[in-house]
């Protein structure tokens, strides 16, 4: 017995030191570079993507097994692009594992690992065929012969080589290359001789596969367990021709801990992410725990740690931080998280930038299970503050527990507010979401609650506003079927200190039909008001609205613009009627128009209009704008393709109508085409400015066009043409007719001495009536030349004459006009007799708000005038002129005043007569 068990063991020992010694011998003498072409054609027949090894196989045995390759790319599908390349890459396998099934590798290293990832138009990825499933194992055959332990010339070829997990090669597609085929019928027979065929093992440690590993855990429970995996100068390139998004991720360096399926190991990575579209330039680390199963496609990363700084797109992120855990399983897609925290610090550009940007948003629990319809949430907050431009904002919303599933809807109050400060005053508004209920596919809420507040100096708005609302899920369709609130205005310019109007309406949104519509009606002053609107195409709206009021007061919704605008003219029309004591110090007054120019001009921008596409009409039976007011309104508003315009433009004010249109566009141009006809000028101009410079009715035609972001450079720009035509009426506050009678006067008393006075001030109780006044002005750039003045004031004609210019740049005036005696039937034509024929031109010129005037005595062409030029008229007028001034020295500065108020009046006068 023990003879035998002795020679047993001995044979035994024999023939392991034999197998041992052919294995040596099989391994010295195999070269892996010989399956460089067949692996190429596998991998072409498969996905019709080109294998290229340039580099060579090399095979080490001791103290593991480990495989290294260099120079390795892979093609896109049917192109010659390069989808993926390393430069090198090396790992080593544990040979006992391998009988038991599993592949254990020490560890991989992969350096310059190269990738262009594309999706197309169609949300495809260039890498989505090679995530396909490989239904079984094929065996592999190479050219050449091999040497058996016997030391037998064959041309056995390893059976049974396993494929690359994630090329999912097939036996089909492998079974198509007849020398393959052949060469498993020639390794099968030697198999039956008896020849060592270590083709399992070589076709395990074989760097491409052709059975995935998803298969193999499926089919065989074959496992793969790496040590370590370790990248170094990775890149990653990625290209979205749906959105234009081009950018990469260079200098691309990760390590992981132990790496098997469905089993939790550390990734720890770092890189640099550039972008061409939008542009990045930022540096960004992580580390995580990450598990993966691709049988269940479920993937998670716990203690997720990500930080990003850099430029991102219009972000400039000082920091950017994502921490907490995720889940995702791709079956259910369903998301899990918790502890979340998402926190970006930095500064904003664009077109609105933001600076001091700060905003955070917390989810200890969330949980989106879109198979089950169910949502989650607990304890969810964001903030955000930060600068734009000169305003200061601040938001905030907190979700405290919120749970949706199929069988019921419920949660806890959400509440969100929002501020915004600037140097005009405060805005803000809160809002709350109470009583949710339903289900999944129809979400209800008991009440939504906004409260707004706008304060502005002493003003202050308030909005107040609940209404149920509800929302189906599945069909997109839901909104407030029962608004009502209330709107309060607080301004001490009110009657009482306040005003208040109460409103109701719906909204209704519908997703699918991308349709939204809403209705609104409120109470005005006791009138009514209806306000509807419709919108299409939500992504880039199609808006269609409609007003209609009883009566529409703007002044009631907006009294401090309104009370200042119309008590400056009555100030000024005081202080013309009750000359004051104290106007003398002008350097006080002068203080302030050196201040306001410090404060930067007010701009506007119609560039929204780009963005735009508005159709609307307004209906109003009596509006109030300012003074002005006008029953019967009606216009059609039109915004699209950057124009504005206002058509159709129809109203009856001051007993006549007004009609025409306005437009505008996103370059800022502005168009006035505008005619007030039969309407009482007088009445009309009193509520304008606060005057009563011009009595009677008559038609005032605006064509007026400008371009410009200021009022300053509106009026630089102004061009076009406006006219007036009066018939019956008066211009008051001058006296023409008594003007030529006291110069008649003069003349008559040169040679005298004693000079009678001509009276030049303004004095509201005078007035030139006249049946008859038409005038035009002609604009270009901001200048103005009165192209056409008559007026019949019998026994008076008064037509323009040269200069006759308006400088509304710089608010000056130079104008020639020339006064006529044309009758002397009537009782003040006889006393004019003696200026009959004789033109008596007068000039006005200076500021707008103080002109001047003076007859010009040389330019009269009668020769009673021009002998008393001759004779010394000019110089008795001056003389006059001087003691006028020396008496108004010694009367004060009440009586420089007068003058200067009645200067400024007569230009005033004289500037409605031109029709300005």
């Amino acid at each position: 017995m023990k003879f035998w068990l002795k020679r047993v063991l001995i044979g035994i020992v024999a023939l392991m030191i034999v197998a041992l010694v052919g294995i040596a011998i099989f391994l010295l003498t195999f070269d892996p570079n010989a399956y460089k072409s067949k692996l190429e054609e596998i991998v072409y027949n498969r996905f019709h993507r080109t294998l290229t090894i340039k580099g060579d196989i090399q095979l080490s045995l001791f103290p593991r097994i480990g495989l290294a390759v260099e120079d390795v790319s892979l093609s896109d599908r049917e192109g010659e692009d390069t989808f993926a390349s390393i430069d090198s890459a090396r790992f080593a396998v544990a040979i006992w594992p391998l009988l038991s099934n599993r592949l254990v590798v020490d560890h991989v290293a992969v350096s310059g690992f190269k990738a262009w990832v594309r999706r197309n138009e169609h949300g495809k990825f260039n890498f989505d065929d090679l995530l396909g499933r490989a239904p079984a194992a094929v065996s592999l055959a190479a050219p050449g012969s091999l040497v058996g332990a016997a030391g037998h010339k064959n041309s056995q070829v390893p059976a049974g080589v396993a494929a690359q997990p994630q090329l999912g090669i097939t036996t089909a597609d492998v079974a198509q290359s007849p020398s393959v085929g052949a060469a498993r019928d020639e390794a099968a027979a030697q198999d039956q001789s008896g020849t060592f065929d270590l083709s399992n093992l070589l076709g395990r440690l074989l760097p491409f596969s052709t059975v995935s590993a998803q298969d193999g855990v499926e089919q065989t429970d074959f496992q793969i367990d790496i040590a370590g995996l370790e990248v170094k100068n990775g890149e990653i390139h990625f290209y979205d021709v749906a959105s234009g998004t081009v950018g990469r991720i260079e200098k691309l360096e990760a390590n992981t801990g132990r790496v098997t399926f469905n089993q939790a190991f550390d990734v720890a990575l770092k890189g640099h992410l550039v972008g061409q579209y939008p542009a990045a330039d930022a540096a960004l680390a992580g580390q995580a725990l990450v598990r993966f199963d691709p049988a269940e496609q479920t993937y998670s990363a716990q203690k997720l740690n990500l930080q990003v700084q850099g430029k991102l797109a219009d972000l400039d992120a000082k920091s950017a931080t994502l921490r907490g855990n995720l889940a995702y399983e791709a079956f259910s897609r369903m998301l899990n998280v918790s502890n979340f925290e998402l926190s970006v610090q930095g500064e904003v550009g664009g077109a609105s930038p933001i600076t001091g940007l700060d905003t955070t948003l917390v989810a200890p629990k969330l949980k989106i299970d879109r198979s089950r319809a169910e949502l989650k949430v607990e304890k969810l907050a964001y903030r955000a503050k930060g600068k734009q431009k000169d305003q200061t904002f601040d938001i905030a919303l907190d979700a405290p527990s919120l749970a949706v599933s199929p069988e019921r809807a419920s949660g806890e109050p959400v509440q969100a507010t929002f501020k915004l400060v600037d140097p005009k005053g405060v805005l803000g508004v809160s809002m709350a979401m109470n009583g949710l209920g339903g289900d999944a596919s129809k979400l209800t809420l008991k009440e939504l609650k906004v409260d707004a507040t706008d304060k502005k100096g002493d003003r202050v708005v308030r909005l107040k506003m609940t209404s149920p609302a509800s929302w189906q899920v599945f069909r997109k369709l839901g909104g407030l079927s029962a608004m009502r609130g209330d709107i309060r205005i607080e301004d001490k310019a009110l009657p009482g200190g306040n005003f208040e109007f109460p409103f109701i309406g719906s909204l209704q949104a519908d997703l699918f039909k991308d349709r939204l519509d809403t209705e609104i009606n409120a109470v005005l002053s006791g009138s009514k008001l209806n306000f509807t609107l419709n919108a299409t195409q939500l992504k880039d709206p199609k808006v269609n609205f409609a007003l209609v009021a009883d009566t529409l007061d703007f002044n009631t919704l907006f009294p401090s613009a309104a009370l200042v605008e119309v008590e400056k003219p009555s100030q000024e029309a005081s202080a013309s009627e009750k000359p004051a004591a104290k106007p003398a110090p002008k350097p006080a007054q002068a203080k302030p128009a050196q201040a306001k120019p410090a404060a930067p001009p007010e701009k506007f921008d119609f560039g929204f209009l780009d963005a735009v596409d508005v159709y609307g009409t307004f209906a109003i039976d009596q509006l109030q704008v300012k003074a002005l007011h006008a029953s019967s309104f009606k216009t059609t508003l039109q915004a699209a393709e950057g124009k504005l315009q206002l058509s159709d433009i129809h109203a009856t004010l001051y007993d006549g109508v007004l009609s025409g249109m306005v437009t505008a566009t996103s370059k800022n141009n502005i168009g006035l085409n505008l005619e007030l006809k039969d309407v009482d000028v007088g009445a009309f101009l009193h509520d304008y400015s606060g005057e009563d410079r011009l009595v009677g009715h008559g038609t005032v035609n605006l064509d007026l066009t400008s371009k410009g972001a200021t009022t300053a450079a509106l009026t630089a720009g102004l061009t076009g043409s406006t006219s007036i035509t009066m018939r019956d009426g008066a211009v008051r506050g001058v006296d023409l007719a008594k003007t030529l009678n006291e110069v008649n006067e003069v003349v008559r008393n040169v040679f005298s001495g004693q000079l009678p006075q001509v009276v030049s001030q303004v004095d509201m109780s005078r007035q030139t009536a006249f049946s008859l006044l038409d005038a035009r002005v002609d604009f270009s750039l901001g200048q103005g030349k009165i192209s056409k003045l008559d007026v019949q004031a019998p026994p008076l004609r008064i037509t323009q004459g040269t200069p006759s210019t308006l400088d509304l740049v710089n608010s000056q005036l130079d104008v020639l006009v020339n006064v006529r005696v044309t009758d002397s039937g009537s009782d003040e034509g006889k006393r004019l007799a003696d200026l009959k024929g004789v033109t008596v031109p007068v000039r006005i010129s200076g500021k707008f708000s103080k002109p001047s005037y003076q007859v010009q005595w040389q330019d009269i062409r009668s020769k009673v005038v021009k002998q008393a030029v001759k004779e010394g008229l000019i110089d008795m007028l001056s003389n006059q002129k001087a003691k006028a001034g020396a008496a108004e020295a010694e009367d004060g500065p009440a009586a420089s005043e007068k003058q200067s108020d009645t200067i400024k009046s007569i230009g005033d006068a004289l500037k409605g007569l031109l029709g300005q």
